[in-house]
């Protein structure tokens, strides 16, 4: 199985009347249908899960670093009624350093080169038969499934705004409707663009 997600249509070959025993040419040029990833394939591929997992493991160095100062710095906030306890987070993660950079900017670079890598790395293990589709659909999903995976981890980056809750219930949602969002609408759009959608 690829780990893109396939669409119910295979287009049209470039050879005519060559059989192909998984739904090409049928024999007389023309194109045969496919039966394309189910509900439940798509939800599991558009989980960006390798690009998530390397984020949980880089975002668990950096909150170990500052776990105990964020916590302080929550704890005094509540105590003290404070109505920006988000700000008083942020600024105690921002005074601890690795190598003279301030962790909560680490977190956010290492957030951003995470959702700049999802769409390398999917074209990377995108296979001969996802090629003939191209990632397009998957990278767009994958990438706006990235943001909603980095909360509900409880990414270094967005501490000062979590909620355990909130984020379970965000993921949710979103994990729902996306299994709905079939790559051939994505496609669709995305073939406009030259070099970018469904192959031909």
């Amino acid at each position: 199985m690829g780990r893109v997600v396939r669409s119910a249509v295979v287009s049209k070959g470039n050879l005519e009347g060559v059989a192909d025993d998984e739904g090409g040419q049928n024999g007389q040029g023309e194109t045969d249908s496919k039966d394309g990833d189910g509900y439940l394939d798509r939800v599991a591929k558009y989980v960006p899960a390798e690009v998530v997992a390397f984020f949980i493991f880089v975002n668990s160095i950096l909150v170990n670093a500052v776990e105990k100062p964020a916590a302080k710095a929550l704890t005094d906030a509540v105590a003290a009624e404070s109505t920006d306890i988000p700000g008083q987070v942020q600024a105690a993660i921002y005074k601890i350093e690795m190598a003279g950079i301030s962790v909560w900017t680490i977190s956010w670079a290492v957030l951003f080169i995470a959702l700049a890598m999802t769409p390398v790395y999917l074209k990377s293990v995108s296979d001969a038969a996802d090629n003939a589709e191209a990632p397009g659909a998957n990278i767009v999903m994958s990438m706006l499934a990235f943001p909603f995976w980095a909360y509900a981890v409880d990414a270094l980056a967005f501490r000062p705004w979590h909620d355990g809750a909130l984020a379970s219930i965000m993921l949710a949602t979103f994990t729902l409707i996306s299994g709905a969002v079939r790559p051939e609408y994505i496609n669709s759009v995305l073939n406009l663009i030259p070099g970018i959608g469904p192959k031909q």
